[in-house]
C-alpha cells in the first residue's frame, strides 16, 4: 500500500471540463458551520432519530450517455452496460439519488472526537464508485483501482482550489491513502478519463446520509434538540434546501424534501 502520496444544466468537475469558479462560497457548498465544542460527545448519548426521504417532482431528464470512445478498455468494458451521466440520477418513485443530509446547526454544544476507519473510493469499469463519498474529519480516505488500465486520481479543494492528492494507479489492485483532517468539499477528477468525477464531504460530526436511488434517508443517534437540516445535492439547478426539526428523547421524526426542475 502506498501512502499519501441531464434538460438540467451540471457544471462537470471532470478532467478536461471546466471546474466551479468560487463554487466553495454557495450556500452548501461546505455545510461546515458546526463550531462543535463543550460537552465530550458519545454515541450512547444520542437517542433520537431524523429520517425521511427526498424527491424530484415531475418528469426527470433522460441520462445522457458517457462516450468512452477515448479508451479501448472502456469501450469493450461499457459496451453492454453504457456509462450514463451522474449528475441527476432518479429512481423510480422520484427518489433523488446522490443526495447529501447533514445537520448543519444545533450541535453547537457538543465535542466531537475525530471519525474513525476508512471510506474507500474505487475505480470500476471507468467510473469512480460511489459517486459521492462523504466521511468524517479523521477517517481515512483510501483509493483503489479494480481495472486493469492507469487511473489518475486527483482531488481539488473547492475552498482552497488546491490540490489535496494527485495519485497515479497504473494497474488494478493499486491503493493510496490520505488521512482526511480537515472539513471541506474536494472534487475528484481523473486527468486521463475526463468524464470521471466524483464528490468527497468531509464533515465534523457523524450525522449525514447519502440517498440511493429510493430517496430514503435516517440520521440516528442524535441528543435530544432542536436541528437544521440541509439536504445538497451537486447539480446546481437543485439548489440547497433545509428544515428545522425538533426531536426529544428517544423520539424519532420524519421529514421530506421536494425538488424540480427549474
Amino acid at each position: 500500500m502506498r501512502t499519501m502520496a441531464t434538460t438540467l444544466v451540471f457544471v462537470m468537475l471532470g478532467c478536461g471540463g471546466a471546474q466551479e469558479p468560487a463554487a466553495s462560497e454557495r450556500p452548501g457548498t461546505l455545510g461546515n458551520d458546526i463550531r462543535a465544542g463543550g460537552d465530550a460527545w458519545s454515541p450512547e448519548k444520542g437517542t433520537a432519530t431524523v429520517k425521511g426521504t427526498v424527491k424530484f417532482e415531475g418528469e426527470a431528464p433522460p441520462r445522457r450517455p458517457i462516450d468512452v470512445s477515448g479508451d479501448k478498455f472502456c469501450v469493450q468494458r461499457r459496451e453492454s452496460d453504457p456509462l450514463l451521466s451522474e449528475s441527476l440520477v432518479v429512481g423510480a418513485d422520484g427518489g433523488l439519488a446522490n443526495a447529501l443530509i447533514h445537520v448543519t446547526a444545533g450541535l453547537e454544544n457538543w465535542k466531537f472526537p475525530g471519525g474513525t476507519g476508512e471510506v474507500v473510493l474505487d475505480q470500476v469499469a471507468c467510473q469512480y464508485v460511489p459517486h459521492l463519498l462523504v466521511a468524517q474529519v479523521g477517517q481515512t480516505l483510501k483509493v483503489t483501482n479494480s481495472d486493469p488500465i492507469m487511473h489518475n486520481v486527483h482531488g481539488v479543494n473547492l475552498k482552497t482550489e488546491k490540490d489535496e492528492f494527485n495519485w497515479a494507479q497504473t494497474k488494478a489492485g493499486l491503493e493510496d491513502t490520505k488521512e482526511l483532517k480537515k472539513a471541506g468539499r474536494l472534487a475528484i477528477m481523473c486527468n486521463v478519463h475526463s468524464w470521471m468525477s466524483a464528490n468527497l464531504w468531509i464533515l465534523k460530526h457523524p450525522f449525514f446520509a447519502v440517498t440511493g436511488a429510493d430517496g430514503a434517508f435516517t440520521l440516528p443517534k442524535l441528543p435530544p434538540g432542536t436541528y437544521t437540516i440541509e439536504v445538497w445535492h451537486e447539480n446546481e439547478k437543485l439548489g440547497t434546501q433545509t428544515q428545522s426539526v425538533t426531536v426529544a428523547d428517544g423520539e424519532t421524526k420524519e421529514i421530506a424534501f421536494k425538488f424540480s426542475a427549474k
